[in-house]
């Protein structure tokens, strides 16, 4: 996103990001909020999630629609860039979660290990 944003040039990258990190961030929001309630935290450390959930719904249409519907309809030339922006934060989302998920699994396998 910094770079998008701090090159005048990819600013279609940075709104086609922005739409897509938007579009998938109920997700997480409902997840945390789940989470949150499965381990007996109050009602109201989990409404701040359970909010979210319902925003970030309306926050994608608005990202989606009205802002890089409106940029790509106004700039058509820059289409592509906008697909690429997303592209580049949903590709990085899954870099990061798949980092993430093999430090889970290979703390656990040690873990594991450790017991035994």
């Amino acid at each position: 996103m910094s770079l998008f944003c701090l090159n005048r040039r990819l600013r279609g990258a940075a709104l086609g990001h922005f739409a897509a990190f938007e579009a998938s961030s109920s997700v997480p929001s409902r997840r945390v909020a789940a989470g949150i309630e499965r381990v007996g935290l109050a009602a109201e450390v989990s409404a701040y999630f359970d909010e979210h959930v319902e925003a970030d719904a309306v926050h994608e249409q608005i990202a989606a629609r009205d802002v890089c519907g409106t940029w790509v309809a106004e700039h058509p030339d820059l289409r592509d860039d906008v697909l690429m922006g997303a592209a580049a934060a949903l590709h990085l989302d899954a870099l990061s979660a798949e980092d993430l998920m093999s430090r889970w699994q290979t703390t656990e396998v040690e873990g594991m290990g450790e017991a035994s």
